[in-house]
């Protein structure tokens, strides 16, 4: 029996409320340039989402990014591009409603992932992840808001919105449970790759990043 073979048996035993990389899909909402600079701990954010971006790559994640009325908002931060392109693939849903679900097409984008857990990431906490985050609830789907990845201008606003999804539903995350849930174990294919991101972050908190 391979290594896949026994995380694919053992992952059935487990709790749901655990990410499981084979029905996990990732939506990143927004992380634009104009609003950006105004947000709180942005560097962290930034820094966090493109952890989780290469959780994606490492675990083969099917991934939505989104943009909020890039005309105004400017598009994704060309750093994160850079970083969504080498490990996803840059494909924006353009969006003018908060809740991405307002759009047809990231419903149908969601549904053709074949996955029921949403892993959430991006901005803002109190409006454009928020709204989402409940509407894919009301939609059926287990959504993990991984919070070290999530900000918003005022820090209130952003306590208010994880303590509104978490009463809602969501599964509250930060990026290195999540990557822990993914991998599952040390024998796992995709475990080296983890050391890899693990020495990575070490080496950007040492540095200050």
């Amino acid at each position: 029996m391979s290594d896949t073979d026994s995380t694919d048996e053992t992952s059935a035993t487990r709790h749901p409320w655990l990410l499981n990389r084979e029905t996990a899909a990732l939506v990143v909402i927004d992380v634009q340039s104009v609003l950006m600079q105004f947000v709180r701990e942005n560097e962290k954010m930034l820094r966090n989402i493109g952890y989780v971006l290469e959780l994606a790559r490492i675990h083969e994640l099917p991934t939505i990014v989104t943009e909020h009325n890039p005309k105004s908002l400017g598009a994704t931060n060309p750093v994160l591009i850079e970083e969504i392109k080498r490990t996803v693939g840059y494909k924006p849903i353009h969006k003018d409603t908060f809740s991405c679900c307002g759009h047809t097409d990231f419903i149908d984008a969601v549904k053709s992932t074949g996955r029921h857990q949403i892993m959430v990431v991006g901005m803002e906490s109190h409006i454009c992840v928020s709204q989402t985050v409940l509407d894919l609830l009301h939609h059926g789907y287990e959504v993990h808001v991984v919070e070290d990845a999530v900000r918003c201008r005022w820090e209130n606003s952003h306590n208010l919105a994880i303590f509104k999804m978490r009463l809602a539903g969501a599964i509250i995350c930060d990026w290195e449970m999540a990557a822990y849930e993914l991998t599952y174990g040390a024998k796992t294919p995709q475990f080296k790759e983890l050391l890899y991101l693990m020495k990575r972050a070490k080496a950007d908190y040492e540095a200050g990043h």
